[in-house]
């Protein structure tokens, strides 16, 4: 009847979701019908928080180096798989990881794709990545940028095998729908710009004229990523010493940094942002939480990260996972260093990112 409201209890219910059952089947349905028993008051991510330590991982990455060449695996990838996303490749709602190792005088094959690529060096020297005909040599502690549709290639001349964190933002670009990908017609891409280029046209505090405005064809042009594609770790790491000698240590991060984009003084990529950060020995961190999703890799010390009503302790080359507002809390037993990346660049240009720090402990 007109201006009146059905009676609630068991015989509601049950008549609406029999007419949720009936229309259900033109591609219909009642939204509160949906919505029954759903809080919608805050996040709740269904990630869970994960380990992977690298002690198990290399022996498994040795293996399948045994069992598969880089250029007929074409990528050879182990993926870090959430535990609550099984199969589905991805360490966070939005982020693709895995380490990818290659072995002496392989060649990873040159290709591009609409997804932003990171890498960080977890293990080896003597490898290089060409991205855009731009050569960097690869160490330990180095953090290096692939533009999205950025022709890229990897060559290891070393004796011994190179092993990076691949973070892609492949979870999220599939979710829209534009996921692209084109293989070059050789291996290599042919090497047209000396090395150290990027990081002097850019990487001194300045910018060649033009930059953003019809640079000249055949140089990086301005996009949505850092033309600083290989931030080194003798530079980054000295940068934090820095910082602890000038100022206090932050309740919650102790000291942490983010890569940017010097053309822009944003992150280093439009949907996943980069962080390095130095724990001091005993450093027993406030609780903290964030919407963003995060993937650590530990660069340097031992601690232990508090999430989920678990402790976990982690180590060097370890990688773990926290999930998007789930409160967490950092200790470290030794001087320790951890990168990390999160998709925080896409929630804070949408206006949807937010942080709370302290609170109940985990």
């Amino acid at each position: 009847m007109s201006g009146e409201t059905a009676a609630s209890g068991p015989g509601q219910v049950a008549r609406e979701d029999a007419f949720a059952a009936r229309i259900s089947g033109r591609s219909v349905a009642p939204l509160w019908v949906g919505r029954r028993g759903v809080d919608l008051s805050r996040p709740r991510s269904p990630a869970l928080a994960a380990i992977w330590p690298y002690a198990d991982m290399r022996p498994d990455l040795l293996e399948a180096g045994e069992l598969v060449s880089a250029e007929d695996a074409f990528r050879r990838v182990l993926v870090l798989e959430n535990p609550a996303f099984p199969g589905e490749m991805r360490i966070t709602n939005t982020l693709y990881a895995g380490l990818q190792i290659v072995l002496p005088g392989e060649i990873a094959p040159c290709h591009r794709h609409s997804q932003t690529a990171l890498r960080f060096v977890v293990e080896g020297e003597g490898a290089y990545t060409t991205v855009d005909g731009e050569r960097t040599r690869l160490h330990p502690g180095d953090f290096v940028v692939t533009p999205q549709w950025s022709w890229h290639d990897h060559v290891n001349e070393a004796d011994r095998p190179v092993v990076w964190l691949d973070m892609l933002d492949t979870p999220l670009v599939g979710f829209l729908d534009t996921v692209f990908r084109e293989n070059y017609p050789e291996k290599l891409q042919p090497i047209d710009r000396i090395d150290g280029d990027s990081p002097a046209r850019f990487g001194a505090g300045m910018l060649p004229m033009g930059y953003g405005a019809g640079y000249p064809s055949g140089q990086r042009s301005p996009g949505s990523a850092s033309p600083v594609f290989s931030y080194p770790y003798e530079s980054s790491r000295p940068a934090l010493a820095r910082l602890a000698a000038a100022e206090a240590a932050d309740a919650c991060h102790g000291y942490k940094m983010e890569y940017i984009n010097p053309a822009s003084g944003g992150s280093a990529t439009a949907t996943m942002g980069a962080f390095l950060q130095l724990l001091p020995a005993g450093f027993t961190g406030a609780p903290y939480r964030s919407t963003d999703g995060a993937a650590f890799c530990v660069a340097e010390g031992t601690g232990r990260i508090a999430v989920d009503d678990r402790i976990i302790e982690w180590g060097p080359h370890d990688v773990f996972a926290v999930p998007g507002w789930h409160r967490y809390r950092l200790e470290a037993d030794t001087d320790a260093v951890l990168f990390s990346t999160s998709d925080r660049p896409v929630q804070q240009a949408v206006g949807l990112w937010r942080e709370d720090r302290g609170g109940a402990a985990p």
